[in-house]
């Protein structure tokens, strides 16, 4: 049993006390010299580290985030190489652009944003859509940043108290790092795999104009046997009208920052994946950047996977939202580039593929959010707007009025059902009068 008299030992607690502490979190190991790490709690207290007081992204957030953004910008530059554009290029993007809105106009009522297209270096896209980056991971790492914390706080709330709320700001500070961490890299990837400015399937940035990243596509159209001035225009028909959507339905971009605070809010941590990379040899010499790097070892499994009733409520929203997004992207643009484009269907075979083995959208919530979204959704979502199109012609684009008017997961099941179930009303109305005729007035 452990004694009562803990001022000998570091930080007057209880060896037992911690001991009982990292086991519950998952974080113990037979191998742990518990002494020592009571040591270096002790030491690092005392020293007023980032543990156990104001962290740097605590006292400076924007300093913090700068930071992160700048290794990610760095990061970039190991992609190779990323030229501006010459004039003469810069020339061909706007008139292949302006190709692209003139066939856009024919297939959807959303109009033109009325801004130049640009073709961007991976780093100037960064920092056009840091801000957004930042709206969109910032409640994550707190959500992370709380899950950890309140697994400490829970573990030693009825017996270790002083210990556990030691230990707490410990936690959220090794939830930030490990965050941020990840975070750098995986920005840095998706910069040099991005083809446009809002491939990742959400908008980042405010009254943006359609972005190129023109490094990206040189680097894709490398393998692909079909003209780069075709490649380059099926692209910008795909950015136009996901701009275009964007721009001109207001909720969408508010609506999908909502369901990712909500879903921040609902993270749980992975501690038994923590536990299998946590074993430092050597506590006396363990540090912050040693929790870094167990962070690096556990990578994708940082997050529990969605599971309780809320969290999957919340995930098949924003992957329903997200389908019927790039479902209307991909409907439209077939429907734009059918008539003028022989090479569209293979193209568009591409960007399935792409889309299928884990492209930037895919990278940005399975990395960065713990999401696995299901590419499979989208090809339903497509086959839903050709269906609606079908049913309500130059009506389509109206659905996007209004969140309650959107297709629901079922409809991506049945697309033919959408236009049934609204015209259920008109039918049953039809069917009461001609009962009333068939009756007559004396029956």
């Amino acid at each position: 049993m452990a004694s009562d008299d803990t001022s000998g030992m570091p930080g007057g607690f209880d060896f037992e006390q911690i001991r009982k502490l990292m086991e519950q979190l998952g974080l113990g190991s037979g191998d742990m010299d518990f002494t020592q790490l009571l040591e270096q709690v002790a030491r690092m207290q005392a020293a007023g580290g980032p543990a156990f007081a104001m962290t740097n992204a605590d006292k400076d957030p924007d300093a913090a985030w700068r930071t992160t953004m700048t290794a990610a910008q760095q990061l970039t530059q190991d992609k190779g190489p990323d030229p501006q554009l010459e004039a003469a290029e810069r020339g061909i993007l706007v008139d292949t652009e302006r190709l692209a809105q003139s066939w856009l106009s024919q297939h959807t009522t959303f109009p033109e944003t009325g801004l130049a297209p640009a073709g961007v270096r991976r780093a100037e896209w960064l920092e056009r859509t840091s801000a957004g980056w930042r709206r969109l991971v910032e409640p994550i790492i707190n959500g992370l940043a709380d899950a950890l914390q309140r697994g400490a706080e829970a573990e030693g709330e009825a017996e270790l108290g002083a210990l556990s709320a030691m230990l707490a700001p410990m936690m959220r500070t090794s939830a930030s790092l490990i965050y941020r961490d990840r975070l750098k890299k995986v920005l840095a990837e998706v910069a040099g795999s991005v083809l446009t400015g809002t491939e990742v399937g959400i908008n980042l940035m405010a009254d943006t104009p359609v972005l190129v990243i023109t490094s990206n596509v040189a680097d894709f159209t490398t393998d692909l046997e079909l003209p780069d001035s075709d490649v380059l225009l099926y692209l910008l028909v795909r950015e136009s009208a996901r701009q275009r959507l964007f721009h001109h339905v207001g909720w969408l971009s508010p609506q999908l920052a909502a369901l990712l605070s909500h879903f921040a809010r609902e993270i749980s941590i992975d501690f038994d994946a923590i536990s299998a990379s946590f074993d430092p040899s050597n506590m006396e010499q363990f540090s912050l950047q040693d929790m870094v790097e167990v962070g690096e070892k556990v990578r994708g499994s940082f997050f529990k996977p969605a599971s309780t009733d809320t969290q999957l409520e919340i995930l098949g929203r924003l992957e329903l939202l997200l389908a019927l997004i790039e479902g209307w992207v991909d409907h439209v643009t077939a429907r734009a580039t059918a008539t003028w484009m022989p090479n569209a269907p293979q193209l568009s075979e591409v960007i399935r593929r792409r889309r299928a083995s884990g492209g930037a959208s895919q990278d940005v919530f399975n990395q960065l959010l713990g999401l696995d979204l299901r590419p499979r959704l989208v090809r339903d979502a497509e086959n839903l707007w050709a269906a609606i199109e079908h049913d309500r012609g130059d009506e389509r684009d109206a659905v996007w009025q209004h969140p309650d008017l959107l297709p629901t997961a079922q409809h991506l099941a049945d697309p033919l059902s959408f236009g049934a179930a609204d015209r259920a009303p008109a039918l049953d109305s039809l069917d009461e009068e001609l009962r009333k005729l068939l009756d007559g007035p004396g029956a």
